[in-house]
This record gives structure tokens, sequence and C-alpha cells, in this order.
């Protein structure tokens, strides 16, 4: 079984660096719409067998849960994102996942034949790469679900390609366009609002956000 697995920060500690133009209550929203907007990409793809979120946000997994997605809660005391993955991996290992996809929540950009490239490639090799714009990961696919260590944030695709090469496993890089760009910055929600119709592009248009921004 595959399985895609989408971390999420708390909702008052995520996307920060949007607040100079959605105060809190919209940027939560916004957030919550990407989600939803990546689970149901994955939810909606016949080779992905279960598609969970981990997460220290209560709400993040009830609203997972009400999609339709297997919320796993963040292990008390647990440091950081890359804990919290490590984790939730090893539950879906239990579960009988033999391979997993590591979707970021800030992605709504994915489109089904994104990830239908990263599945192909992953006939290939046991590691699948795609890099965003800012020398992060954009997708990470696992054959096993730990094959490396999980080491996201700034420059983490150098890091997991290192990581890949420490064990001696083949990897395939992919360059994708949905998957290179992490929505993290005010001037990122232009490309939203051109895109095509979308949680995310509803709650920025119902925050009067526009491409100006």
């Amino acid at each position: 079984m595959i399985a895609a697995l989408v971390p999420v920060k708390r909702l008052a500690q995520a996307k920060s660096r949007l607040r100079a133009v959605l105060p809190d209550g919209q940027r939560r929203e916004f957030v919550l719409a990407m989600l939803e907007d990546v689970l149901r990409l994955t939810l909606g793809q016949p080779a992905i067998g279960a598609t969970a979120v981990v997460s220290a946000d209560e709400d993040v997994l009830a609203f997972a849960r009400r999609l339709g997605a297997q919320p796993i809660r963040e292990p008390p005391g647990s440091r950081g994102l890359n804990a919290a993955l490590t984790s939730a991996a090893g539950e879906l290992a239990r579960q009988g996942a033999s391979g997993l996809l590591v979707l970021p929540a800030d992605v709504p950009l994915a489109t089904p034949t994104d990830i239908e490239a990263i599945l192909g490639a992953w006939q290939e090799a046991p590691v699948v790469l795609c890099a965003s714009h800012s020398g992060g990961t954009g997708a990470l696919a696992l054959r096993p679900p730990q094959a490396i260590p999980f080491r996201l944030g700034p420059r983490s695709f150098t890091a997991h390609r290192r990581a890949a090469a420490e064990r001696g496993l083949a990897i395939t890089v992919l360059s994708r366009p949905g998957l290179a760009l992490d929505i993290d910055r005010p001037e990122h929600l232009a490309a939203v609002l051109a895109a095509g119709p979308s949680r995310s592009r509803d709650a920025l248009r119902a925050a009067a956000v526009t491409a100006a921004v």
C-alpha cells in the first residue's frame, strides 16, 4: 500500500509571513484551504491507498477527518516537524504501508499529473525528490516509508539527497512546477489567484486579496 502523509503546523503558528496581508482568522482559513486542496489531490489518486495528516492541532486533525483523511496526532513532546513525520511514518508502516509520499500542506498548485509523475518515477528508484524554488522539498517519496531520515526545513532538498547517498539508495529527482512553489510569502499569492479553481483561490478571494499583493 502507498500512503500519503501531510504534516501541518498548529494553525496559530502556520504561515506567519502572510500576516501582512492576511489577518489571523483569514490566514487560518487559507491554511486550511491549502490543506484541503492537497488532501483532495491525494484522496483522488487510486494508487494511493491511504492519506494521513500529522499535526499537534486538534482543529487540523478534525478537519482532516471530515475530508476523509486519517488524523495522526503528533506525539506529546515531539521535537519539531521531522520528529512528527518519523512517528507518523512508523505508524503508517505498521498499518501496512510499503511506500510513503510526503507532501507539504502549502503546495495547492500541485496537480494529478505531478503525483502520477512521482509514482511513475518510483518504479526506478526507492527515493524520489522534487525540489522547491526555495531549496526545500516540494515532495518526497520513500520506499519503504522510513528509507531515509526526514530533513524538511531550509535547504532540505540537499539534505535529503545527502541522506539517500549515505545509505547507498538510488534517487530520482523530478522538476515539477506544481510542487516547486510552496506558498509562504505575500508575493506567492498571485500564483494561487492566477491558477485554476481551488479552495485556496476561493479563500484569498473571500479575504479580498488581489494579485497586487
